[in-house]
């Protein structure tokens, strides 16, 4: 049974900071509706703080939101939560202060404090905006633009901390609990930008085998370079070369082989400018490091019944799993679809592979035999029992299969498949 924590700590900590915050009082009189534009005004610090935490990639993250890759899910909706928190705070804490004013109430105003205040404000809309609609971005401009974060964040804690009508340094527990919360989203956003990619790559490898496996598909085989990663067929990883000529950022790529002592394995597709560059300079003997593992692509979570589909690429976790052997007990169709007879990576290895450890393979050569459809799956699986599909290939195939199973007779338990958008 999967466990995820995510929801449960999001919830939890918005409900410690509301909790503690009605045991203490403004140090000075400030009208109600200000009171509560505060209190917004903390709770999206703590939702920023969440946000930094999650740019760590740390290994506890795939613990609590049952892999890394979902909760980078959670770091795009908080963004947009805390965007929102933020106007609501921004409209209230301004009524608020003239309604003291009307009252009779001496606003305190610091103009340093307040001009950072609008400062991270706008900054932070046109950042958020421009991460939200820039999808199409290439991966390394988008996390330039996300680096820029640390500096409104840096305004919105000067903010905090020298306009703040709480005694922001007192002994109550709200105070020690914002420190704390600060002090987390402080760190984590230093280590995402100025440390992560200095000190987290700690495994490294050295190419001993290069192989185009399909059209525009490379074959990384890496022999380890002191200590070895230890991972689960089904895992993910970060790479990027440490050699300045091949300038290969960190990426994710699924580790495409079964986990073998010395060695570890990518295969790329090379779909970007990046990994399109890395295929010219890229030689054997050179150095490249790895961070993770990472994911819970994991079939043995599922039932006994189920489907796998691949579509290109996609292929990769599956060829691991196969390698891995699957247990008898389980009866797996697995579908996998490619463009054409060029397109198609480790075919004939996995008819050997389907042949040894009892997984029907289907292959599906979509120039020949058209897209694979749910109506295509229909004609090999009859079963009217519960199934676990397992899924990796281009999303506009993920979202037409899901509407497609939804639509048949099918008993579907979950479909499972990991978010490789990591932004």
């Amino acid at each position: 049974m999967r466990k995820k924590y995510g929801n449960l700590i999001i919830i939890f900590s918005i409900l410690v900071t509301l909790a503690l915050w009605l045991f203490v009082k403004p140090t000075r009189n400030i009208s109600l509706l200000s009171q509560y534009s505060e209190l917004l005004a903390s709770i999206a610090l703590v939702g920023f703080a969440l946000i930094n935490f999650i740019s760590t990639r740390s290994k506890i993250l795939d613990k609590i939101f049952h892999g890394i890759d979902k909760s980078y899910i959670y770091h795009r909706y908080l963004s947009i939560s805390v965007l929102v928190i933020l106007l609501i705070h921004d409209l209230t804490i301004s009524i608020g202060k003239r309604i003291g004013k009307m009252g009779g109430i001496k606003v305190h105003y610091d103009k340093v404090g307040a001009l950072m205040g609008s400062l991270s404000l706008y900054l932070f809309v046109i950042l958020i905006i421009t991460a939200i609609v820039a999808k199409k971005l290439n991966y390394e401009r988008w996390k330039n633009i996300h680096k820029l974060m640390i500096v409104a964040y840096a305004f919105g804690i000067y903010h905090y901390y020298f306009t703040s009508d709480y005694a922001v340094f007192s002994f109550t527990g709200f105070a020690a609990w914002m420190n704390i919360i600060n002090l987390i989203g402080i760190m984590s956003a230093f280590y995402s930008i100025f440390l992560y990619e200095k000190v987290a790559f700690k495994y490294d490898f050295t190419v001993k085998n290069l192989n185009f496996v399909a059209d525009g598909t490379l074959e990384i085989t890496g022999a380890t370079v002191g200590r070895s990663m230890d991972f689960k067929p089904g895992q993910f990883a970060f790479i990027k070369t440490k050699d300045n000529k091949n300038k290969f950022p960190s990426h994710p790529f699924t580790i495409s082989e079964a986990p073998k002592d010395g060695e570890i394995q990518f295969t790329i597709k090379g779909l970007g400018d990046h990994t399109k560059d890395l295929f010219k300079t890229l030689k054997t003997g050179d150095k490249f490091s790895a961070e993770g593992p990472h994911g819970k692509f994991d079939y043995r979570e599922g039932g006994k019944n189920q489907i796998w589909i691949a579509g290109g690429i996609g292929v990769t976790p599956f060829r691991s799993f196969m390698q891995s052997d699957v247990p008898e007990d389980y009866s797996i169709d697995f579908f996998y679809a490619f463009n054409d007879d060029k397109e198609g990576a480790y075919t004939d290895e996995l008819e050997k592979l389907a042949v040894g450890n009892g997984v029907k393979l289907h292959l599906v050569n979509s120039k020949k035999q058209g897209f694979l459809t749910v109506d295509k799956i229909g004609r090999f699986i009859k079963t009217k029992e519960p199934l676990d599909v397992y899924f990796c290939g281009p999303k506009p195939m993920r979202d037409a299969l899901i509407s497609q199973f939804e639509n048949s007779d099918f008993v579907i338990k979950e479909f499972h498949y990991e978010h490789f958008q990591f932004k």
